[in-house]
């Protein structure tokens, strides 16, 4: 596959997430967090568990340890951000969770070696500032505790967008989502029964939310993520990831009627661009 096309997967990702921001926050008001999780998880875990059960019996030990491995910075991530969420306002955490842009280029140079590029920087600069704009308002310059912990959860989700581009190359998309899931999905589980407690009732429109975020913004999200980051490099992915908060703008302002302001949609621009400025290769003159 070109690495076009496996970015514009990524686009479309990026849009099942700004419909899963209201698919979760519809579900919370309803079910615990930590059982948000579980049932997501879990939930996505059935069908790609089913469909490939004897390849991932035949998996080597690396493969599986590299799938665990996923699947835990990915459980964190989500963890750090339901808290950072409980303690801090949506928009900020929405900001900080995008940071994670910022974090990749830098964790590459830390873990790999791998010194970030000058365009990196600028694209990945420019596209914080565009979310900054975005999500933050005028109140939101303190940082408090829930911001250190949505700043965590930006870390681990950089982390996760690391290990699919260095792990999902050698191993089959649906075994490597499989993977994360049950990890995910069971690490959710034993937090949800040890802090929580389990709901009661849920009624069709909670039904109808945690439906979306089992098939659509998990099980085909993460499924498409792990296919396309085999094809495209981890601050590509992280550029275009980050386009999560402009396409929940949008859908906030298009279904719950949200304000979208100038600066929003000048940080809307600057996103865009980012990925744009990224991907850009002048052609050359014969």
């Amino acid at each position: 596959m070109k690495k076009q096309y496996a970015n514009l997967m990524l686009v479309f990702v990026t849009i099942i997430w700004g419909g899963g921001f209201l698919a979760t926050n519809g579900a919370l008001a309803a079910i615990s967090p930590f059982y948000v999780m579980m049932i997501r998880f879990v939930g996505a875990a059935i069908f790609p568990v089913c469909f490939c059960w004897k390849k991932l019996r035949q998996l080597s030990k690396d493969e599986i340890r590299h799938g665990i491995i996923t699947g835990v910075f990915l459980f964190l991530a989500f963890a750090f951000q339901t808290f950072g969420l409980k303690y801090s306002s949506p928009s900020k955490n929405a900001f900080l969770t995008a940071t994670n842009v910022v974090f990749v280029p830098y964790l590459l140079w830390l873990l790999f070696h791998r010194r970030p590029h000058k365009k990196e920087i600028i694209a990945s600069l420019l596209c914080v500032s565009g979310i900054a704009l975005l999500t933050l308002r005028v109140d939101a310059i303190m940082i408090s505790f829930g911001d250190l912990l949505s700043i965590i959860c930006a870390l681990f989700f950089a982390l996760h967008i690391i290990a699919l581009e260095r792990y999902s190359a050698h191993t089959d998309a649906f075994c490597m989502t499989a993977m994360q899931m049950v990890t995910a999905g069971v690490l959710s589980t034993i937090c949800a029964l040890a802090f929580e407690q389990a709901p009661a009732t849920l009624g069709l429109e909670a039904l109808g939310n945690v439906g979306y975020l089992i098939f659509i913004s998990t099980l085909l999200a993460y499924l498409l993520q792990t296919y396309a980051q085999k094809y495209t490099t981890a601050n590509t992915a992280s550029l275009i990831l980050s386009m999560e908060a402009l396409f929940a703008s949008i859908f906030s302002f298009l279904i719950l009627h949200e304000m979208m302001t100038l600066p929003m949609l000048v940080g809307a621009c600057m996103i865009f661009g980012s990925v744009l400025y990224m991907e850009y290769k002048p052609t050359k003159k014969e």
